[in-house]
């Protein structure tokens, strides 16, 4: 999908879809229920007819009383009335629900589509866009666009029906009646115009500002450690209160429009009412209307303030849903689309001539990467901070796209590499996440259909016996009690469920408690399939098949670890003796190593 002149990007960095592309979005998910939705149309319709026959049958009660009818002729019309208003009620009900479900199942897709987009972002592109931007995107405005459709859109369509049969029938009594109607049009249009104008930018602007507060609670306490050790509570404080204020103001500026729109509505309402009133009363002596079409009219026009305070006031609803929806779709926009499945012929991957970079006007992470790594070879990355190891790991689980080059596995991208119904690669890093469940529920987001039995193989083969100390089994609900080890020993687990044939793991031992104690869970996680390894011990890369040493986005020097400690003068071999020495510089072995001069 491409973006249109509408298209607006984010201050934050993610694109805001325009009115076309967010129209074209819903039709192409509206397009399939075309059935229910001519239904619905009907049902409203008809609804709507039969309240339209209220005020008249009202005006021929009071015809019928200065007429001193029958009371069977009055009790007659009074029942129609109340018939016309059942009928009424239940047509709209229906047509209405029916709105609600078709608008609905539009929204689920729609989620859905978003939600998987958003898991599909470049790192890149939402570590510049901001956490919090993206998590908005599928929470808050999602949140907005299901209240509109809801209970907004199901409003206004009934208010736009029952508002034009209305004024037709207000034009059947008498024309004069009809023009006098016009009287509310002029301030309500004006009214409306002026506060959309006004108000489109600041639920923009408010939707931003939120956005942009969240990021910032939420990076204070992801770095609670760091704001304590650098004592930065006061700025940290300093700016969530300036970003809350900013918001709470154009929230307040957005209220302000909102209470200026409802008075002029309320101000073209009896405007209009009291015009329909003096021309009646006209129309009564020239051109001969009876007492009861008067009444008719009034009532006619008094039943306009209900929906078109409905249709106007939505507005306001729909200006919320609508910014919500141009940035739910700008998700969409900036995902590169789903990549082509394509099936791998083995677990072997190149690296042709990769460079990548974080941002467009950055300096290169990485340049000119070329390595081939034999399907079912253990591969051990090592560098000193920041020289592109985990950049690497990430091109190779295809997480990130290549500025130029192109990686591959078993032949194919490795964004598109599938192994039967799987994904061939799988990601592993230190951050691995614990999601509220039980231990079979954690285990089985790898593999659904996994047996009890293959759990507990899984949890038995990387050295996870802790688990079967649980009070509840596979039915334990985990807690955060469960330190980093057990958690990425959980992570390794989900590997073997999964059976990727390449699988990379990105320091995913980091956290142990005991230096060596995941080493055997990663060796039976890396056995019969390649296995790429961001290290932070020695014992892992004098295990490995081959030994990368990364520099400032390059690779040095390759081979077995045997090969590299037998040249005394590259880095690998100074890095090791450095660490058998104990040398300070030397903090965490291959993690945060800084390599000698």
């Amino acid at each position: 999908m491409t973006m249109d002149m509408d298209t607006a990007q984010d201050a934050a960095g993610l694109p805001i879809a325009g009115g076309r592309e967010c129209w074209g979005h819903l039709r192409s998910l509206l397009k399939v229920q075309w059935r229910a939705l001519a239904a619905t149309t009907v049902l409203l319709l008809l609804g709507s007819v039969a309240g339209v026959l209220t005020p008249i049958l009202l005006g021929r009660i009071v015809d019928a009383v200065v007429a001193r009818s029958e009371l069977r002729d009055v009790a007659i019309l009074a029942g129609l009335v109340t018939g016309a208003g059942i009928v009424s009620a239940l047509l709209l009900l229906a047509g209405g629900r029916l709105l609600v479900a078709c608008l609905q199942r539009a929204l689920a897709e729609l989620r859905e589509e978003v939600f998987a987009a958003a898991l599909g972002l470049d790192q890149g592109v939402v570590e510049d866009a901001g956490t919090s931007d993206v998590v908005s995107r599928v929470t808050g405005d999602v949140e907005a666009i299901t209240q509109s459709v809801s209970g907004v859109l199901p409003r206004f369509t009934q208010a736009a029906f029952v508002i034009v049969l209305t004024l037709v029938g207000l034009t059947a009594i008498d024309p004069w009646l009809a023009l006098a109607a016009l009287a509310a049009v002029p301030v309500q249009l004006y009214a409306t115009v002026r506060f959309l104008r006004r108000s489109r930018p600041l639920y923009r602007r408010l939707r931003r500002e939120e956005s942009t507060r969240g990021q910032a609670i939420i990076e204070s306490v992801r770095g609670a450690d760091t704001v304590i050790a650098g004592r930065a509570h006061g700025p940290r404080l300093e700016l969530i209160s300036r970003r809350s204020l900013s918001a709470v103001e154009t929230g307040r500026q957005t209220t302000s429009a909102r209470n200026r729109f409802n008075g002029g509505l309320n101000l073209g309402e009896f405007l209009g009412l009291a015009a329909v009133l003096a021309v009646g009363f006209w129309r009564t002596g020239d051109a001969g209307l009876t007492v009861g079409a008067v009444t008719a009219a009034a009532l006619f026009f008094h039943r306009l303030f209900a929906p078109i305070g409905a249709l106007l006031s939505s507005i306001d609803d729909l200006q919320r849903a609508a910014a919500g929806l141009g940035r739910l779709v700008g998700v969409l926009l900036a995902h590169p689309g789903t990549p082509v499945r394509q099936e791998i012929a083995d677990g072997g991957i190149s690296l042709r001539s990769v460079s990548y970079r974080y941002r467009p006007n950055a300096a290169d992470v990485l340049g000119g990467i070329a390595l081939d790594i034999p399907a079912g070879c253990t591969t051990v990355l090592v560098g000193a901070s920041g020289s592109g190891k985990s950049t690497l790991a990430q091109l190779i689980a295809g997480v990130l796209t290549p500025r130029s080059g192109e990686v591959l596995v078993g032949g194919v991208p490795a964004a598109e590499a599938w192994h039967g119904r799987r994904r061939a690669v799988l990601l592993v890093t230190q951050d691995t996440h614990l999601f509220a469940g039980t231990l079979a529920d954690n285990l089985r987001l790898a593999a659904p259909a996994a047996t009890d039995s293959a759990l507990w193989s899984a949890l038995d083969e990387v050295g996870a016996g802790w688990a079967r100390e649980l009070p509840g089994g596979l039915d334990t609900v985990l807690g955060h009690d469960l330190d980093d080890g057990r958690i990425q020993g959980l992570a390794l687990a989900r590997v073997l469920l999964a059976d990727p044939a390449v699988v990379v793991l990105d320091e995913a031992t980091a956290h142990s408690g005991a230096e060596g104690e995941l080493d055997a869970a990663v060796q039976a996680v890396a056995r019969g399939r390649t296995a790429v390894i961001v290290a932070h011990r020695f014992a892992q890369a004098e295990a490995a098949d081959l030994v990368v040493v990364l520099e400032r986005g390059r690779i040095i020097e390759r081979g077995t670890h045997a090969e590299l400690v037998r040249q005394p003068g590259n880095a690998y071999a100074r890095l090791h003796a450095a660490a058998n020495r104990g040398a300070p510089h030397v903090d965490r072995c291959l993690f945060e190593a800084q390599s000698p001069a």
